[in-house]
């Protein structure tokens, strides 16, 4: 099936639970690499970008680790014209909420990320030092949640309790290590590139234990020789 641009049908194809879920978005060469030279955006097409571009706009939220957000310069929280109908018609927010991973709390205030209408938030540990978090409250909401590192279930709860149901994160490979080492990815989205990298680029997931997942194919689209794959977590495996 090839993704025609046809909106609506794309965003019925994608649409999350009624529950909601944490969704993970991610691009990949044929030989696993998710990155030339540091960052996604040469192995991505028109076509991937569309798509990733409508994952957000079906997002409550999306939640990226900080070295993805500096790496790939990361802006605020926005959504294309051609999907905000989306989001009038359920009842959204004009843009979803970026949120932060970092343990550090080492960000700039005065970067992009938080420029937009939509307020980002910040999740880091009690361990971030006051000098890099006291800074960030004026420009973001900051969630601490953990000691010495970010406890990660615990800070999705708080997004759920603030109505945030619908979680997509991308990445990086060590932030969908962790969610993976907590068992909290519920679908996995992930574009095909028809490319070949070589080299050492990291794979999706970095850090996680080595264990067998079992995931069930909810759909495939292909585009100029691209494929977009739709997992879930299967249901009773492991």
């Amino acid at each position: 099936m090839t993704p025609q641009r046809d909106v609506d049908a794309l965003a019925s194809h994608y649409a999350y639970p009624d529950a909601g879920a944490l969704r993970s978005n991610m691009v990949a060469s044929i030989d696993g690499a998710i990155s030339l030279d540091g960052r996604s955006k040469p192995i991505s097409g028109e076509s991937d970008w569309f798509l990733f571009g409508l994952q957000r706009a079906l997002a409550d939220v999306i939640v990226v680790g900080a070295g993805t957000a500096r790496a790939e310069g990361y802006g605020p929280g926005r959504t294309r014209p051609e999907f905000a109908h989306l989001r009038n018609a359920a009842g959204q927010p004009s843009a979803p909420t970026l949120a932060i991973v970092t343990a550090s709390g080492k960000l700039d205030p005065a970067a992009n990320c938080f420029t937009g209408t939509a307020r980002t938030t910040v999740i880091t540990c009690r361990a971030a030092p006051a000098v890099h978090v006291d800074p960030l409250r004026a420009v973001a909401d900051v969630i601490v949640s953990g000691g010495e590192t970010v406890d990660l279930r615990g800070a999705i709860d708080v997004l759920r309790e603030r109505g945030l149901r619908r979680i997509l994160t991308e990445g990086g490979p060590s932030l969908l290590g962790a969610l993976t080492s907590h068992d909290l990815i519920d679908e996995l989205v992930a574009s095909i590139s028809p490319s070949l990298i070589g080299g050492d680029a990291p794979r999706m997931v970095v850090g996680a234990p080595e264990t067998l997942r079992r995931l069930e194919l909810v759909g495939v689209l292909e585009d100029e020789g691209t494929l977009f794959i739709h997992y879930r977590r299967a249901r009773g495996a492991t």
